[in-house]
């Protein structure tokens, strides 16, 4: 029997060890006591909670509430909202306010930044024939018909063989035309703003001068051709026509550097006592970080007309260097115009960062193998080249003419716009090569010596090599200001 006094002893004990039990167990479930927070921590906190909420209310007025940004700006996307993007690399050929400009022979004066596409009116090519070969839609051509059938009958035009160029803007609408008629003779429109009666139209007779000319052209801190066109005070145009005949051997485009030089020969057409075109270049020489470059026209007997080398080798190649034909573009975003190798699914491709509008050419002579369009890659046209390269250009805007399967293409032809379509963040062309076997790299057209495309032409024969070399000596001479 326990006495009273240890009874209590055990009680207590008890007692204590329960309550010493429910203090951990309670304390284990409400997990220990946080220290305190340093009063210049919580300042910080605050602070950056507080940054953080402007910046919420900011972004979500700049989102919600502005008209020009966000979903209202989402919600109203059209036509309009493409035609008015802004940046380094601005739509390329935009509808001028007005076609018609000032020079009575010139129609094409002050429309340089508009594609100008051209074509022989030979082979059964009538006037209307032409113009949908170049991609003029036909209620167009109804308009310029209607113009032109007052000052000449339409049905001389087919296979007359004469010249016929046009200017265009992105969307395919005619600004100025003109017809060679003959030597000296030549028909113009170019579009006006009256309803009804969209075009002027003019008959111009002139007695037709030729001269021959040495034009010499450096480049300046700018690398930018056209201006060091414009320093050596010739027309717009002229910076085509060197670009094009260079295009085997450098893009003019990213290529140029500061101090490089060129020195051309060409024909300078006159009508009476204006200027009216450049002819046909004789000879060319480029001295620049790309090489040294020197072309010659030239026709051996018994085959036709060809640009040749000082060794009598043909420069012509079987694809062109770049996809991308010459346009006027800002100095300053020349460096966005460089190709990049991009890979998809596998595939691999060259990237050409170009404005909505931009030329693209057939990189060689070749045939329509395909046109496709999809959610992906857009716009496409695959071309097969006579040396077995296929190419496939995709993003497209449009294609230029009525492309279809096993239609030929030449060399150089403009046969779509660069684009934004399919899935694409920017405006742009993805190039892709492949041979019957195997892809290839899209960059090969930049390859130096050995690496190049082959070359298209034959050899002069060493039978004619000598008079060939006595007949160009004297272009070498008048070419020796680019050495």
């Amino acid at each position: 029997m326990i006495d009273a006094p240890k009874r209590k002893k055990r009680a207590a004990r008890r007692t204590s060890g329960a309550q010493t039990r429910n203090r951990k167990v309670e304390g284990e479930r409400r997990g220990r006591a946080k220290a305190p927070i340093d009063p210049a921590e919580r300042r910080t906190r605050n602070r950056t909670i507080l940054a953080l909420l402007v910046l919420a209310a900011i972004n979500g007025w700049v989102f919600f509430g502005r008209s020009d940004t966000g979903l209202a700006a989402l919600s109203s996307l059209g036509a309009t909202a493409i035609e008015d993007r802004s940046g380094p690399l601005a739509p390329h050929a935009s509808a001028p306010e007005s076609a018609c400009g000032g020079d009575p022979v010139r129609i094409f004066e002050g429309l340089e930044s508009l594609l100008p596409l051209s074509i022989n009116l030979s082979g059964g090519y009538t006037l209307r024939l032409g113009l949908l070969q170049l991609g003029i839609a036909s209620d167009e051509i109804d308009g310029i018909e209607a113009g032109i059938r007052n000052h000449v009958d339409l049905s001389l035009l087919g296979g007359s063989g004469a010249p016929l160029r046009i200017a265009i803007d992105r969307s395919g609408t005619v600004h100025a035309l003109e017809v060679e008629l003959a030597e000296g003779h030549i028909l113009q429109a170019c579009r006006t703003s009256r309803a009804g009666d969209p075009f002027d139209v003019r008959n111009i007779q002139h007695p037709l001068r030729t001269d021959v000319e040495v034009v010499t052209i450096e480049i300046g801190d700018d690398a930018d051709l056209s201006h060091a066109i414009d320093s050596a005070q010739e027309k717009p145009e002229l910076a085509d026509i060197v670009a094009r005949t260079l295009a085997y051997d450098l893009d003019f485009a990213t290529e140029l550097r500061p101090g490089d030089r060129v020195a051309v020969m060409l024909e300078k057409r006159w009508l009476g006592r204006r200027f009216h075109r450049y002819g046909q270049v004789l000879a060319l020489r480029f001295v620049g970080s790309a090489g040294r470059h020197s072309y010659f026209r030239y026709k051996p007997e018994g085959a036709p007309a060809a640009y040749f080398d000082g060794d009598g080798e043909p420069v012509r190649r079987a694809l062109l260097r770049t996809p991308v034909g010459w346009f006027a573009v800002d100095p300053e975003a020349r460096a966005l115009l460089a190709p990049s190798i991009e890979v998809i699914q596998g595939r691999i491709g060259a990237v050409y960062r170009l404005p909505e509008g931009a030329p693209v050419v057939a990189l060689g002579d070749g045939e329509i193998v395909d046109t496709d369009e999809s959610s992906t890659e857009g716009r496409v046209i695959e071309i097969r080249f006579d040396d077995g390269t296929t190419a496939r250009y995709a993003h497209l805007m449009r294609l230029v003419g009525e492309p279809k399967s096993g239609t030929r293409v030449t060399q150089g032809q403009v046969i779509a716009l660069a684009g934004h379509s399919g899935r694409t963040p920017s405006d742009r062309l993805r190039l892709e090569l492949s041979s019957d076997t195997e892809p290839l790299d899209p960059l090969r057209t930049l390859g130096r010596d050995g690496t190049r495309p082959a070359r298209v032409g034959k050899t002069i024969p060493a039978t004619g090599r000598k008079r060939f070399v006595d007949d160009i000596a004297p272009w070498i001479r008048a070419l020796k200001v680019a050495r």
